[in-house]
């Protein structure tokens, strides 16, 4: 079944990235500086939908003191889920079980869709140069309506919450300072799935303080669609791009990088599981621009497991992957 996924920001969210909870300057242990990113990892919605399915289809136990599946329930929770994290650095298909496909996650409001694009638009471009480019204007803080072209910054989106504290057992390293985010207005964040399983609208939580998201849930066989009117590559999500030196691979990019980490749990019999952050990976982030990409960046980004989660979808006038 084919649905639209919307997730109505019910508290502040804080979806993490580089920094935790820490000791100052301590690169191993964070920092007591935290902000949020505006939006979740992929690979975090592909564990929201494991453990939701699992739920919904009863092979989940969720007490207060934790959760997990019984010995009963193991093989038909392999079937809904497979037995597979998303492994950016894999080099054979991964399997998800019931899940599908699931498109990169975007803004709506109302029945508007907003994609995140550096602000290209405003400028024209010509042999390596972008004319009338003003470096005190942020060309990337900009969204775009994916029909009438509309353009939004950050502040017309996301509410920023600044909280400080002191983090529990943090010894004289407890002061913390931290961001988060709340959706202005009626806006939700919003994904396409293909899944064999019949999803229900739900509560449910995301990202580092388990935020409470109203997930609301309708039959839809759209997708994510989005033309440059320059016929320009635009990055829909973000892309994990191998190539070393993109410069050589298409005549002009407006790009910025995200990191990218997954947790990877570590299961003990006699204590409880721990988990380790996975290698560090840069990703170019959702709305960076490139202009005339070449045939092997083009063929870089078709990724058969990033795309599977959402991950390496872009929109080009040679065809929409």
């Amino acid at each position: 079944m084919k649905y639209l996924i919307t997730l109505k920001a019910l508290e502040p969210f804080l979806f993490g990235g580089e920094d935790t909870y820490g000791t100052l300057g301590d690169k191993t242990n964070g920092t007591y500086l935290v902000k949020s990113r505006q939006f979740p990892q992929q690979s975090a919605l592909l564990g929201m939908l494991k453990k939701e399915i699992m739920t919904q289809a009863g092979v989940l136990t969720r007490k207060i003191r934790g959760e997990w599946i019984d010995k009963k329930d193991k093989e038909d929770a392999k079937k809904l889920t497979g037995t597979q994290k998303f492994d950016i650095l894999a080099t054979q298909t991964q399997d998800f079980g019931v899940i599908k496909s699931l498109s990169p996650l975007f803004l709506m409001n109302e029945k508007k869709s907003f994609i995140k694009k550096v602000d290209i638009d405003s400028y024209s471009y010509k042999d390596g140069l972008l004319k009338g480019y003003n470096p005190k204007k942020d060309i990337y803080d900009n969204f775009v309506s994916t029909k009438t072209h509309t353009k939004l910054s950050s502040s017309d989106i996301f509410q920023p919450i600044q909280q400080t504290g002191n983090k529990k057992n943090g010894g004289d390293n407890s002061l913390f300072k931290k961001t988060t985010y709340l959706l202005r207005d009626n806006f939700v964040f919003a994904f396409y799935l293909d899944v064999d399983f019949e999803l229900k609208s739900s509560l449910i939580t995301l990202g580092a303080d388990r935020s409470k998201f109203l997930m609301q849930v309708k039959e839809s066989s759209d997708s994510v669609q989005y033309e440059d009117k320059n016929g320009y590559l635009t990055l829909l999500s973000d892309a994990y791009i191998t190539l070393e030196n993109i410069a050589q691979h298409c005549d002009f990019a407006v790009t910025s990088e995200i990191s990218f980490r997954t947790l990877q749990n570590k299961k003990h019999v006699t204590q409880h599981n721990k988990f380790q952050k996975s290698k560090k990976v840069n990703l170019y982030e959702k709305g960076s621009v490139f202009i005339n990409p070449s045939q092997d960046l083009l063929q870089n980004l078709n990724n058969t497991n990033c795309q599977k989660i959402g991950l390496n979808i872009y929109s080009y006038k040679q065809g929409d992957k």
